[in-house]
């Protein structure tokens, strides 16, 4: 389903779905007070949503939906740059989030992941969220819990790059990467890196 009362992104979504012979827009909505009725009437797989337009669904509407709808996955395109609004829109159960620059390739990515109930931010989007969590704060002394490799190496993790991808990009060894791996799961005590950016932004901490 869309939600976007922009013709022209609505006319540029339906153009680039259609070419695809498993994904099926259902319903448009144009209009904040339809939403809740046709998520209820239609049940989509994903709903494809923009806050960021006056008079038009805002944040709270949609945190609303994500609370209510269970399952409900809801995916954000968006031209909205500023960093509260977008991590207050991840931290309400929106779970994936892009910006309009997006390549096609990442777009058709995203919509088939959060499709299937994971999560998807665009490179910009996950800088935000390492920005939030890893730049240093004045009142606080205490030293990060990563090195500087390990932030590097978990931004590509979350990315979604393979051990040989990072390795590559970073000119270390597949068994350094690796090791750095498994330091990142120990100091953040979590099964996989890729469960950093769910803890990260359903429960907005970082624990040692």
């Amino acid at each position: 389903m869309l939600a976007d009362n922009q013709p022209l992104t609505v006319a540029g979504l339906r153009s680039f779905l259609a070419d695809r012979s498993d994904l099926r827009v259902i319903e448009e909505v144009h209009d904040a007070k339809n939403l809740r009725d046709a998520v209820s009437r239609n049940q989509p797989d994903l709903l494809i949503a923009d806050y960021n337009i006056p008079g038009f669904i805002t944040l709270d509407d949609l945190g609303q939906l994500a609370r209510d709808v269970t399952p409900l996955n809801i995916l954000v395109i968006s031209s909205d740059n500023d960093k509260a609004s977008i991590m207050k829109a991840l931290q309400l159960g929106v779970k994936g989030y892009l910006t309009k620059a997006c390549s096609r390739d990442e777009v058709l990515l995203a919509i088939q992941s959060v499709a299937k109930g994971e999560k998807f931010f665009c490179h910009k989007i996950l800088d935000i969220i390492m920005e939030k969590h890893f730049s240093p704060q004045p009142e606080n002394c205490d030293p990060t819990i990563l090195t500087v490799r390990e932030t590097e190496i978990l931004k590509l993790i979350a990315k979604g790059r393979s051990t040989q991808q990072i390795a590559d990009n970073l000119h270390l060894s597949p068994h350094t990467v690796q090791t750095h791996r498994k330091s990142i799961i120990r100091k953040l005590q979590i099964k996989s890196p890729t469960e950093f950016v769910i803890y990260a932004l359903d429960l907005g901490i970082i624990q040692k």
